[in-house]
């Protein structure tokens, strides 16, 4: 029961997200002219969930930019995760593991989870691994998630030089 209505939370975010973004209106004259609800509903929901993922690794690389030094020069079990709050709030968790070019020789590798929510949140180490622990991963198989980081990290790097 719980999955049901997780997805059907999942499902409502993903229609009002795809209402604000330019493509919905193609999908909706798209499925009208055809009949098909499935396919807009197809549509909708891998805009929206592209959507999250370039929004939580925005905020991800700009937090790390601006705060953790020195800078991860790899990634790795990065995943897009996803749980519902009590009060209904469907909250994405981006989990994975980095290291640093002074850590990179000992194999050390670190734990982050971002959260987006309302805001984001960033923990860095163990404390933010029950989020991840807790949450269901949505299968994102457009790009891997772990060399997105690294270029967007990359990109901001390079525009704030």
């Amino acid at each position: 029961m719980q999955k049901v209505q997780s997805f059907i939370s999942l499902l409502v975010l993903a229609f009002l997200l795809a209402a604000q973004h330019p493509r919905s209106a193609r999908s909706q004259t798209f499925s009208a002219n055809t009949g098909s609800a499935s396919i807009l509903a197809s549509e909708t929901q891998e805009d929206s969930i592209d959507t999250v993922v370039r929004s939580i690794i925005d905020i991800f690389a700009h937090d790390f930019y601006d705060h953790q030094q020195p800078l991860p020069s790899a990634f790795r079990n990065v995943q897009l995760n996803t749980t519902v709050k009590p009060n209904k709030e469907v909250l994405y968790i981006l989990c994975g593991e980095f290291t640093t070019p002074d850590k990179e020789k000992t194999g050390e590798w670190t734990h982050f989870t971002t959260i987006k929510n309302s805001e984001y949140e960033q923990w860095i180490g163990s404390n933010g691994l029950v989020y991840c622990e807790n949450s269901k991963e949505i299968h994102y198989k457009k790009a891997d998630l772990s060399s997105e980081l690294l270029l967007r990290l990359h990109s901001i790097q390079k525009l704030k030089k």
